[in-house]
């Protein structure tokens, strides 16, 4: 039995799972990550004790508890060295965990740990050359090459929503302008078009979002620009566009068996994968693409808990 867990900036889960990939039982609190590191890191501990109560597994069965935590992360030393959702910087998280319950803990980047999650559990392990890329606030990417989890020689490789897809573009929230993630993130998406209404734009869109613009999301946008409301043409188009660019720009990079699209925005969407794999082939050398699958994601949260737990087994 292994333990995953998810620590997020708004709530922290975690998951029991058998040798076979199934989680069993879920356990969830808020991060309240205001108070600090030892007091979140606390909260893990007890919540590490929580998803194990009251199910009869005994600690000592417990092979691994992996941490998936969004940020910069030294796996090796078992650090955070950056998490701007945490404001963490250079946290031993991994050893303080491993002193407080007494049990092997890992530690890896969260969209890394869904990647891997999804590609084992999900795919079962289909392709050898596998790109995640995760759409929710921002932009995250994980990379599976030759049937292993790539980290980069400093453990910060796979930084896929930060690739320059326009220089003189939208400003990113990393400094830079013009990424991946400041045209196709959640956040900036709904930020822009929420922008537009609250100067006093109308149109179908408004009448979708019941006229309150504090409720929109990326599926509202979608939504309207199948309706064909002139805002959600233009802002949407974008989204696609761009998405399909950055298809394209892997796919000819690394010539991966299969992309795995996740996320709040793909999951909230309908039709975002199908229109970016069209742009995608459009754009991309023929023989970059041939074969290769673009998919939504299969296990949603479980993918995180799953890939904490067994990255480290690989």
């Amino acid at each position: 039995m292994r333990v995953g867990v998810d620590i997020g900036g708004t709530k922290i889960i975690a998951g029991l799972a058998s040798e076979a990939g199934r989680v069993i039982r879920h356990a969830q609190i808020p991060t309240e990550g205001q108070n600090g590191y030892p007091a979140v890191r606390d909260r893990i501990v007890r919540l590490v004790a929580d998803v194990l109560s009251g199910t009869g597994v005994k600690k000592s069965s417990i092979k691994q508890v992996g941490l998936a935590c969004a940020g910069q992360i030294d796996q090796a030393r078992k650090r955070v060295l950056f998490s701007p959702n945490l404001n963490w910087r250079n946290k031993p998280l991994g050893r303080d965990i491993e002193a407080a319950t007494g049990l092997p803990v890992s530690l890896e980047n969260d969209v890394n740990a869904a990647t891997y999650g999804e590609w084992r559990f999900g795919f079962k392990k289909e392709g050898l050359n596998v790109v995640g890329i995760f759409l929710g606030t921002g932009i995250g990417g994980g990379l599976i090459l030759n049937g292993r989890l790539f980290r980069g020689s400093r453990d910060v490789g796979g930084e896929l929503g930060h690739i320059t897809l326009n220089p003189h573009g939208y400003q990113c929230r990393c400094g830079n302008r013009g990424c991946f993630e400041a045209y196709c993130g959640g956040s900036y998406v709904v930020g822009r078009v929420r922008e537009r209404l609250e100067q006093g734009y109308r149109g179908r869109l408004w009448e979708i979002v019941g006229g309150d613009p504090v409720g929109l999301h990326a599926g509202h946008v979608e939504e309207g620009y199948y309706l064909g409301d002139e805002l959600c043409s233009e802002a949407w188009g974008e989204v696609i566009e761009y998405l399909g660019v950055g298809l394209q720009s892997v796919a000819n990079l690394l010539n991966p068996d299969l992309i795995l699209l996740g996320g709040g925005v793909i999951q909230g969407t309908k039709k975002l994968v199908h229109e970016a794999r069209l742009v995608m082939k459009q754009r991309a050398m023929p023989a970059s693409t041939k074969g290769l699958r673009v998919e939504r994601t299969r296990l949603h949260q479980n993918a995180m808990i799953l890939g904490a737990a067994f990255v480290s087994s690989d």
